[in-house]
Order: C-alpha cells, then structure tokens, then sequence
C-alpha cells in the first residue's frame, strides 16, 4: 500500500526542525572582521570606512575573493554590522570559528563507510551528542533474533531482554532471555547501537539509544512465527519503544497487521521501520509493505542500488552492502542488505525522536522523508524511496 503523504504535517515538522544549534561554530575571532569592498571603490574610501569602526590594521587578504581580513578595537560583531551600513562594502562578517566534526576513537570507524557517507558525524554535533554520551538516548527495538548481550558494545546497552517461543514450543507468549544463536540480530543491533568513542571496535548510529532486545526468528537458520513477531511488537510498544527495527518478511496476515496498526496508533505510537527485501524483484514483503511501516531499501558505497526489492512503497534508503558490524562471540564482521539498511534508517529515527522529543511518530516520518539525499529518479522511486538517509538533515541540518 502506497501511504497518502500529508502536506500540512510535512510543513508543520519541517517548522519544528528549524533549530538554531548551539555550538562552537556560532563563535567568532575577537576584534576580527572579513570585508570587501564593492569593485569601484578607491584605497582612500576603503581606509575612511574602516577608520570610522576602529580599524587599526589589516591583517591580511582572502586569496582570489578580495576579502580583507582587518582587525578593529571594538565588538567585531558591532564592527561588522557598521561596515555593511556603507555603500562602498559589498558584504562585512565576523570571522567565525569552525571545527571539525566529532569523531569517535573507535578504531574501526574508519571502516564504516556508511557513517561519513550519510554525515553522521556532523549530525551527531548538531543533535548535541559530540562528546559521544553512553546515555539519553531514545528506546529502539530490535525484533530479530536476539542479541550477544556479553559483546563489549552493548554492556549497559541493553533495557530489555525478552523472547517469544510460539515457534518452537507448544506456549505462546513472552519469556525471558535473548541470546542470539544465529548472529542476525547481533549485527542489526550493533548497527544501531554499538557503543560510541570507547576505544573499541565500531560505532552505531544511535549509539546512546537503550535496546529493547525480542527475539522473535528463534530456530538458529532466521525464522519465526506471526505469533512471535506480533507478540514482540506488544511488547516493545508496552515498554516504551519510540522505534521498532524489523530486519525480516514474509507474508501478510491479519494477526501482523494488527500487531502493526496497533503500534503505530494513527501516528502517534512508534516510528515501525522494516526490510523491503533482497530478491531483487518488485513483489512486496511484510510488515514492510504495511501502509504504517517504513520500507527501507540498500545501497552501496557508491549510493548506487543495493540490489534490493523495488515497490511503490519503498519509502527510504539506507546503506547496506558491506556494513560492518557486530559478530557473536565479540568480534566484527560485514554483511549486505536490508537487514543492514533498516537498523541504519532505524538509528536515524531514534537520533530525531531525542531531539524533537515532542514529535509525533507521523511527524518524525515525515521528517525521514524530508532527511534524505534524493538517488535515481528524481523525486520518490521505488528504488529508492525519497532518498538515501542523511543525518545531517534529519537535524535540520544543511549537509
């Protein structure tokens, strides 16, 4: 199903986004001004203007613009406004300071090619999260098949650690414990949430979200029941999840679709982001093809496609060839499609829902759409979605 986007709620969040940061970039070189001066203009104007705002040198020039850089005795910020009161000034500024994105010291940030590519880094400074906390964070979900609790990126990670078991036992419903045995969800998660700047491994893009671990796909090859996967979306809803991060599909059916609408709740529930598929074709897969749920597609390194299903109802993009991630037993290692792209988009949704906190998950989604470099046909495709990620923007951002 195609869902209807609604032009007053796209205006309405993109209204909310427009969050002046602050940050050292907002700071600027005490009695320090940038001037030009229009073309025309003589020596002698040039040094009465600069005199009257207290000018005492210049300092040097801007090479191939004509800019001054000069230093005044007074506010550089009064200075500045003085000089673009003259006609003979084409622009005057302070000169502001800039400083490199945050990044952590992870060692193998340097493999993930994702993080860089969709400007994560610059989307962490503007959420505020450049020291890198371990805390704060907005609760995600993760319905997959467990998760590797003794990793050294999720210690103190994990909020809840759940399972249910209709699959393979004669019960239905949910019991405690989550160990992975088959390593899918450990990747997922690690994706989303691996610790940040601790000196060790990988970096996840939410990485200061608590996980709500289910795990639903429990026969160790990545399959579940219906009753298990609906039964995990109660859950994680009950216990305050803003995200849910689905890694998986199959067919339809009334029980999914409930367990769907319910969580979303007309748009004020949880942000439900799942796997549009790895065939490669255009047929649908569930919980994915759910007008309340996000379909992500993948890309690659080349934000070329990632080989995944193509239906109108992909509605975002995110990188998933080669991602690099978590492993069971401590380790790291990659792995390809939108399994890896749906945790990546799911990371992105948690990082807006702490900083617009009073968003509603309509608006959110909205915002998602908005947040994203646009790839292959103009506009929305079903490729591509409306987009490939891009954290930048979903910070109200200009990346």
């Amino acid at each position: 199903m195609v869902r209807t986007r609604r032009i007053a709620a796209v205006a309405a969040f993109l209204g909310a986004m427009t969050v002046v940061p602050s940050s050292p970039a907002a700071e600027y070189v005490p009695g320090q001004v940038i001037v030009k001066f229009q073309e025309d203009v003589s020596t002698t104007r040039e040094a009465a203007v600069l005199a009257r705002v207290g000018a005492i040198d210049t300092l040097g020039r801007v090479k191939g613009i004509g800019s001054k850089v000069v230093q005044v005795t007074g506010n550089a910020k009064e200075a500045a406004a003085a000089l673009e009161e003259s006609s003979a000034v084409e622009y005057a500024e302070v000169d502001k300071i800039l400083t490199a994105a945050s990044v952590p010291n992870d060692p193998l940030f340097g493999d993930q090619y994702a993080l860089p590519l969709t400007h994560a880094p610059e989307g962490w400074d503007l959420a505020g999260l450049g020291a890198f906390p371990a805390t704060g964070g907005t609760k995600v979900a993760v319905i997959d098949t467990g998760i590797d609790r003794s990793h050294p990126e999720f210690s103190g990670r994990v909020s809840n650690c759940v399972q249910s078991t209709s699959f393979l036992t004669l019960s239905s419903g949910i019991k405690a414990g989550c160990d992975d045995i088959d390593g899918h969800g450990t990747k997922v998660a690690g994706i989303l949430g691996a610790k940040a700047n601790n000196g060790a491994g990988i970096t996840g893009v939410a990485f200061n979200s608590p996980l709500a671990i289910c795990r639903a796909l429990e026969d160790g090859l990545g399959r579940g029941s219906t009753s298990n996967v609906a039964n995990c979306i109660s859950y994680v809803r009950s216990k305050g999840a803003k995200v849910i991060s689905m890694s998986f599909g199959g067919g339809s059916s009334n029980t999914l679709y409930d367990a769907v609408k319910s969580a979303w709740n007309n748009g004020y529930g949880a942000v439900l982001l799942a796997a549009a598929g790895n065939d490669g074709g255009n047929g649908e897969i569930y919980p994915a093809g759910y007008s309340q749920v996000i379909a992500v597609a993948s890309t690659d390194a080349a934000d070329g496609w990632g080989g995944s299903n193509h239906y109108v109802d992909v509605e975002l993009a995110a990188p998933g060839v080669d991602i690099l991630s978590t492993t069971l037993g401590g380790g790291y290692a990659t792995g390809t499609g939108t399994s890896a792209a749906t945790p990546y988009a799911a990371g992105v949704a948690a990082l807006m829902r702490q900083k617009y906190p009073g968003a509603t998950a309509v608006q959110i989604r909205d915002g998602l759409a908005y947040a994203t470099d646009d790839l292959g046909e103009p506009g929305r495709d079903p490729y591509y979605g409306f987009g490939r990620v891009n954290l930048c923007k979903a910070m109200g951002g200009a990346c």
